[in-house]
């Protein structure tokens, strides 16, 4: 057992030049599988829960209230491509900090840096109006991080190069 490092290799106030980064280097990774994506946001009114939940019925809530408050509620959408994860975020999720997060990744062997292919640690992930994976607390910008095995900087950077894009922050603990 053990977490994720996660690299910052962009951020961005323009959410659609972060998806197509992660487009990007979701086409890098040597295999993924799209059943393991999902969407998480956190809501605090009952009219953007009841907006979600609408447009995604599937949609599971979780409430995260202290002392019988209702709020915050988690929810969380499954997706499975990019296309999705723009429609879902089209719903006024951008506005508010939420991830995406897939799963399920390998990350393909990068012999001239001693690294193997890598899937125990392969994630990618596109945190929205956020600096952190956890969208702790809000920013103008949104980040798209590479997770991978703690102490692999180099593969985060062979990553962000295949892609146009480069580590632009040190790395922090994941999942």
């Amino acid at each position: 057992m053990g977490n994720t490092r996660a690299w910052p290799v962009l951020r961005t106030t323009d959410l659609g030049e972060a998806l197509d980064l992660a487009e990007k280097l979701l086409a890098v990774a040597s295999w993924y599988d799209p059943t393991w994506c999902h969407l998480d946001a956190w809501v605090h009114g009952e009219s953007e829960l009841r907006r979600l939940t609408d447009a995604f019925p599937d949609a599971r809530a979780t409430s995260y209230g202290s002392d019988g408050a209702r709020f915050p509620v988690k929810v969380s959408v499954g997706i499975e491509t990019v296309a999705q994860a723009r429609d879902v975020l089209a719903t006024g999720m951008a506005i508010q900090r939420c991830f995406v997060l897939w799963h399920n990744l390998r990350w393909p062997p990068v012999p001239e840096l001693g690294l193997d292919e890598e899937y125990k640690y392969a994630e990618l992930e596109v945190a929205c109006n956020s600096h952190d994976i956890h969208c702790e607390e809000w920013a103008p910008e949104h980040t798209v991080f590479v997770h991978g095995r703690p102490g692999h900087d180099a593969r985060a950077d062979w990553l962000a190069e295949r892609v146009g894009a480069r580590v632009v922050g040190p790395p922090e603990f994941g999942w």
